[in-house]
């Protein structure tokens, strides 16, 4: 891998407006962005996230790097370097010996940098889905008129006049590293996505960009400095040990063993609890089930050791855990936070409860302050407690991050906003597609969430996730409405399964 950075190391990415002798060239921000998308890859996203995306690892880790290059191309436009300019005046003159920054101040809100990256990605051959990626960094998809209009229309964002080929230079130059750098002979060569593979990517890269942005992890430099190649890995190694994101939940098979599962819950699985771990341990992939049984039958021990099952099976990260209400949630969080802590896989797991009095819970408060026994510790200390393994990551703690930990536990809202068309759903829908999904109480809603419902189970079903249903009463017609919501036009076969009234019932696909 050999690139070069000529010109378009004079341009600037981001800057202190307190502090005008630091800033960050925009190449180094879109190599940290492209560095940090490899490892999360790699090293923190599910194995059926990967399968969801439609590449294999090292082709998804390709595209992932020229996602992280490409994101804020459309900061290599004259509004943006205007303006960003004037904090930074040594780094403007050096920029003006090569073009002038003169730039008409009624025009800069027609040209964001997200939607001026989407432009410049299909001026320059990009496929429109890759490049509708970087145009949705930022949360939200662009207006595809506006994409199209961009460089007919607003030119004058983009150059001065007869300036045209010093900026497309720029462009052209980073798109050369950005293709090289992450593997691929040309925009030819790059993948056509459908829409979910789209919104995972997108998910994938707002979290990246958000970790690269981050000055405690990749600090500004001096404004006389351009950055050097030299200082990666090193810079991003740094970075990546001071977020200490956790592996992925690695399920382990022997659950469905009875001894297993007492020593996972206490006691040994009832005629009910059986028949769950029996029929996930028969499926041969993913699908939904639904548990119908009375109240204290133990439905909740039958979802977690199936949830381990499924996840062994599909590859999952996690789990999701969705109740009506916050009581509910908080009356469950001791029961979930202690099969975590018994999970045998030896990882560091991070737990959060979603809801929005979740910081006035005694537990997970005191989850927060706990410290984290870290391998060498308990190695040092064999008696150490290893309920120390779960832990609230600092960097889960917001509310658009929430579903990206591992173990999740709050109220079955945070699931129905990933049916919403609302800002920065895709992290939702990235976090969901790496868990098992369970859904306790499912007959406790009313018709206008049902709706919500029904279509988030149907992104569930297109991303494969598995999905257990659990319900003291649930009207046969609402089953059917369940399963078929889930399959989202995939055969459900004719059947007794439609109309069957027994009690207790599991119904699965």
């Amino acid at each position: 891998m050999r690139w070069m950075l000529n010109k378009t190391k004079f341009l600037a990415g981001k800057t202190d407006p307190e502090n005008t002798s630091l800033w960050l060239p925009l190449w180094r921000h879109l190599r940290d962005t492209a560095e940090i998308m490899e490892l999360l890859v790699r090293k923190w996203l599910p194995d059926s996230v990967k399968k969801a995306s439609g590449l294999e690892e090292e082709e998804l880790v390709c595209l992932a790097r020229f996602l992280g290059w490409g994101h804020d191309l459309g900061k290599a436009i004259l509004t943006f370097q205007s303006m960003i300019m004037q904090c930074l005046p040594e780094a403007k003159q050096r920029l003006e010996r090569l073009t002038p920054l003169s730039c008409p101040v009624q025009n800069r809100k027609q040209s964001p940098h997200a939607r001026a990256s989407e432009a410049i990605l299909r001026e320059l051959g990009c496929p429109v889905g890759i490049a509708s990626v970087a145009g949705a960094h930022h949360g939200k998809p662009q207006n595809g008129k506006a994409v199209d209009e961009q460089l007919d229309g607003w030119e004058s964002n983009y150059y001065p006049k007869e300036q045209k080929c010093i900026w497309e230079g720029f462009w052209n130059e980073l798109l050369q590293a950005a293709l090289q750098d992450s593997g691929y002979s040309g925009v030819d060569a790059l993948p056509v996505l459908n829409q979910p593979e789209e919104i995972l990517l997108t998910g994938l890269l707002i979290m990246a960009d958000w970790i690269a942005s981050n000055t405690e992890y990749f600090p500004l430099i001096p404004v006389e400095e351009l950055g050097s190649r030299e200082d990666y890995p090193a810079r991003v190694d740094r970075a990546w040990k001071k977020l200490a994101l956790p592996f992925p939940w690695e399920a382990q098979q022997g659950i469905a063993k009875p001894q297993e599962f007492e020593v996972r819950f206490g006691f040994a699985p009832n005629a009910v609890q059986r028949v769950v771990l029996d029929a996930v341990s028969a499926a041969a992939e993913p699908g939904i089930l639904i548990l119908e049984a009375q109240m204290g039958v133990g439905k909740t021990e039958a979802a977690l050791g199936a949830a381990e099952i499924l996840a062994k099976h599909g590859g999952e990260g996690g789990i999701f855990f969705g109740l009506p209400t916050q009581a509910t949630a908080n009356g469950i969080f001791g029961r979930l936070l202690a099969w975590a802590e018994k999970q045998p896989d030896g990882l560091e797991h991070s737990i959060k409860l979603a809801h929005g009095m979740a910081e006035l819970n005694e537990a997970y408060l005191r989850l927060q302050q706990d410290t984290v026994r870290v391998e060498e510790d308990l190695e040092a200390d064999p008696d150490a407690d290893p309920e120390s393994r779960v832990m609230v990551h600092q960097w889960f703690r917001g509310n658009k991050q929430g579903l990206l930990a591992d173990f999740v536990i709050g109220t079955v809202d945070q699931l129905l906003l990933a049916a919403l068309q609302q800002k920065h759903v895709m992290l939702r829908h990235l976090g969901l597609a790496g868990k098992v999904v369970v859904i306790d109480e499912c007959h406790a809603y009313d018709a206008y969430m049902n709706c919500y419902l029904d279509r988030a189970l149907t992104w569930l079903g297109r991303y494969k996730v598995p999905v257990i249903l659990l319900s003291a009463t649930l009207p046969a017609k609402r089953r059917v409405e369940l399963v078929r919501a889930y399959l989202n036009g995939r055969t459900a076969p004719d059947g007794p399964w439609q109309t069957c009234r027994g009690y207790p019932l599991l119904t699965w696909t």
